[in-house]
C-alpha cells in the first residue's frame, strides 16, 4: 500500500520553462525542475571526455571568471564550447536567483553511485543536472517518512526502513533536467528534498554537475 500524502499541496514543481525554478521559494516546494531537451553535442562531448573527468572539478568560482576557468580546466574536444556556455548559463541563473556572485561547482564523471542511500543535503539549496547517463532519484516529501533517514533507519536499507512503502513513490530526473533541491539548512519551516544517486549498469558512466550559491 502506498503511503498517503500528508498534504494536498505537492512538494515539487516541474515545468518546461526555466521560470519554474523560482518555485523553490514556495514554502511547500522542496524540489523544482526545469525539463530540458538533451543537447546531443554536449552529451557527445562529455561521453568523449568522461575518462578524463574521473578526478572531477570541485572549487568555488566567481561568476565573472567562470567561463575562463572552465575553458582552462575542461578537456579539449568537440562540443567543449557548448558545454562551457551551458554550465555558465546555469551558474548565472543561480547567482541571479539567490543574489550572489559565486558558485560552489562540482563536475564529475562516475561509474558507480556516489550516494546510494536516500538523504538530504546539509546546505540551503543545490542545483543538479546530469549531462550523461541516468539522473538523480528522489522522493516526494508527501510520500516519505523523513524520520527514517540516516540513523532513523535503524541500520536497515531504504526499502526496508519504512522511508517509503512503494517503489512507485521513487521519482527520477532525466538527463539534462535542471533541478533545484532544498537542503536541511534552508530553514526550519521547510522540508528538504530527499534524494540519492542512481545505480549504474556495468560499463555505464554518468557525468553530474552540482552548483551551490556562494
Amino acid at each position: 500500500m502506498q503511503l498517503q500524502a500528508s498534504t494536498s499541496v505537492a512538494s515539487f514543481q516541474y515545468g518546461k520553462s526555466p521560470l519554474v525554478l523560482t518555485e523553490i521559494f514556495s514554502e511547500s516546494t522542496s524540489l523544482s525542475c526545469w525539463k530540458r531537451t538533451p543537447n546531443r553535442v554536449i552529451q557527445a562531448y562529455f561521453d568523449s571526455v568522461s575518462t578524463s573527468l574521473r578526478l572531477g572539478i570541485r572549487n568555488v568560482f566567481e561568476i565573472s571568471s567562470l567561463k575562463s576557468n572552465l575553458d582552462d580546466l575542461l578537456p579539449d574536444g568537440i562540443g567543449k564550447e557548448q558545454a562551457v556556455n551551458d554550465i555558465y548559463q546555469l551558474a548565472d541563473m543561480l547567482t541571479c536567483l539567490f543574489d550572489c556572485s559565486g558558485v560552489g561547482l562540482r563536475l564529475t564523471a562516475v561509474d558507480q553511485a556516489m550516494c546510494p542511500r536516500f538523504h538530504v543535503d546539509n546546505i540551503p539549496v543545490r542545483l543538479i543536472t546530469t549531462y550523461l547517463g541516468p539522473g538523480t532519484q528522489w522522493l516526494p516529501n508527501e510520500y516519505a517518512d523523513a524520520s527514517k533517514l540516516g540513523h532513523g533507519s535503524g541500520g536497515r536499507v531504504d526499502d526496508e526502513s519504512g522511508l517509503y512503502t512503494c517503489e512507485q513513490s521513487i521519482r527520477q530526473l532525466s538527463c539534462f533536467d535542471v533541478a533545484l533541491l532544498k537542503g536541511s539548512a534552508w530553514g526550519e519551516s521547510h522540508s528538504a528534498a530527499i534524494h540519492r544517486s542512481c545505480d549504474l549498469r556495468q560499463n555505464e558512466s554518468r557525468v553530474l554537475l552540482t552548483l551551490d550559491p556562494i
